[in-house]
């Protein structure tokens, strides 16, 4: 599945055109070459983790790997396991998993100002919505936020559960329906 998608070039306050597309050998080199220098450096919540292991690994049928790119480089990565989860706010009911999303270093501004493109993360977690959408799952998303993103996730109105003593106590966060549905309308998926 490939999408075009709407992300910030903060250069010149452009709004640019990115590619969402499976995950490739290109993306993962493009982690291990570009990306994984910075992270290793930085303290970063995510410096640790292993995209080429987690690629190998999660190659089951129901995961889907995503790669974000613009530029021909790659700016964002995101893991969906898209069946198995159920949610908690609409009780029995699936949703999509969002296991892993990742932004490219230089994208991130703790660790580069100014950054050189804005709302990867946001793309990529719409386009996750959208996939909730077309699997029949009305929007619903649900994920384990790292302790500093967990403020992105409550602006975008997810409920918060609080920590999960099954997943090393990260904060459950639920998207709704409802808010799923606002957030999709707000950005261009095509």
């Amino acid at each position: 599945m490939k999408a075009s998608v709407k992300i910030f070039r903060v250069q010149d306050q452009q709004p640019v055109n990115a590619d969402l597309l499976p995950i490739s050998d290109k993306h993962l080199a493009d982690f291990e070459t570009y990306w994984r220098p910075r992270l290793q450096a930085s303290n970063e919540q995510d410096r640790h983790w292993e995209w080429k292991k987690k690629a190998s690994v999660l190659r089951a049928p129901n995961y889907e790997l995503y790669a974000l790119e613009c530029d021909s480089i790659t700016q964002g990565l995101m893991i969906l396991e898209i069946d198995c989860h159920r949610s908690r706010l609409k009780e029995g009911k699936s949703l999509v998993y969002l296991d892993f999303l990742a932004v490219a270093p230089w994208n991130r501004p703790p660790l580069q100002q100014p950054p050189m493109y804005k709302a990867v993360g946001s793309a990529l977690l719409t386009f996750a919505i959208g996939r909730s959408i077309d699997l029949e799952y009305k929007g619903r998303l649900g994920l384990h936020s790292l302790p500093k993103a967990t403020g992105f996730y409550e602006k975008l109105k997810m409920i918060n559960f609080g920590p999960d003593a099954s997943k090393q106590d990260l904060n459950y966060l639920e998207l709704s329906e409802q808010e799923a549905f606002k957030i999709v309308n707000k950005m261009v998926i095509t």
